[in-house]
C-alpha cells in the first residue's frame, strides 16, 4: 500500500529533528494529553401512525464504490485507526480531526515505540514514548529525558508528513488499484453486520474490500489482502473536537 508510506519517512524523519532539539535544549519530564470529549442526544419517536422509511436500496459494487468515495471525500473531519503492511513491517496509524490536516492528532506505531504528532494552527508538536524514542536515537538516557514533552517542528521538517492528513490518505486510498477495480465491478453489494449494525461490504475477490454505512454511505472499514494486507477503521464523520496545543511548559523548541 504506496499510501502509507509517508508514514514510515515521518517517523525516522521526525526522530531525527527531536535529537537536534535535546542538544540546544534542556528536557525535564512531565505527560501531558491533549484530548476533547464529545456529546449526543437521542430523540424521542411518537405514535407510529406512519410507515417505517424505507431502507436504502442496494447498490452494485460499483455504484457503492462512487457513493463512499464522494461522500468520504467531501467528509470535514473524522477519524482512521488501523494496521498496515510495508516492506514486511507493520505500521499501526490514527489519525483523527480535519481532513485537510489543519487541525489533527496523528499516532504512529513503528517497531516497538508509537509516536505522536499534533497539528495546531501550522505548528507541529511531537512526543513519543520511551520505547520509539530508544529506537529511533540509540541513547536510553536521551530518550528518557524526552518522554512526556513535545518537541517543537519546523514547516521545514513539518513537510516530511505533510501528507499524513484523513483527506491526502482518503486520495490515495481510492486511487489504489487494490479498491479501484472495484468500481468497475456491477455484482451486488453483501450486507453484513458490524457491531450490530448493517453494513454494505463490496469486496473483488482478492481479499480487497470496502464497508459501508448504508444510510450515510461513509466508509466503516478497508480491508486489503496480499503481502501488503491491512486493515482501517473509520468513524466520527463530520464529528471530531478541536485539539488544542500543549502547554508551553511542556514543549521542547530547536
Amino acid at each position: 500500500m504506496s499510501w502509507i508510506r509517508p508514514a514510515r519517512r515521518a517517523a525516522a524523519g521526525l526522530a531525527t529533528a527531536s535529537v537536534v532539539a535535546l542538544a540546544l535544549a534542556g528536557c525535564g519530564g512531565s505527560s501531558t494529553d491533549a484530548s476533547t470529549t464529545a456529546a449526543s442526544a437521542a430523540a424521542s419517536s411518537s405514535a407510529p401512525t406512519t410507515s417505517a422509511p424505507a431502507e436504502p436500496e442496494q447498490p452494485s459494487m460499483g455504484e457503492l464504490y462512487t457513493k463512499v468515495r464522494t461522500a468520504s471525500l467531501a467528509a470535514k473531519s473524522g477519524h482512521l485507526d488501523g494496521k498496515v503492511t510495508q516492506g514486511g513491517e507493520t505500521v499501526a496509524l490514527e489519525i483523527q480531526g480535519q481532513a485537510d490536516g489543519s487541525n489533527q492528532k496523528t499516532t504512529i506505531g513503528i517497531g516497538k515505540g508509537t509516536a505522536e504528532i499534533l497539528t495546531v494552527k501550522k505548528k507541529y508538536y511531537m512526543s513519543a514514548d520511551k520505547a520509539f524514542w530508544t529506537e529511533q536515537t540509540g541513547d536510553a538516557s536521551a530518550a528518557k529525558l524526552l518522554v512526556g514533552k513535545y518537541v517543537a517542528i519546523s514547516g521545514s521538517d513539518a513537510k516530511q508528513f505533510g501528507d499524513l492528513t484523513l483527506g491526502a490518505l482518503l486520495d490515495q486510498m481510492f486511487e489504489e488499484s487494490e479498491l479501484s477495480t472495484l468500481e468497475k465491478l456491477t455484482s451486488e453489494v453483501e450486507t453484513r453486520t458490524e457491531d450490530g449494525k448493517e453494513v454494505w461490504v463490496a469486496s473483488d475477490g482478492s481479499g480487497s474490500e470496502i464497508w459501508v454505512d448504508p444510510k450515510t454511505e461513509r466508509l466503516v472499514k478497508i480491508v486489503v489482502g496480499g503481502k501488503d494486507a491491512g486493515e482501517l477503521t473509520f468513524d466520527s464523520w463530520d464529528d471530531v473536537d478541536t485539539f488544542s496545543a500543549p502547554p508551553a511548559s511542556k514543549v521542547v523548541t530547536p
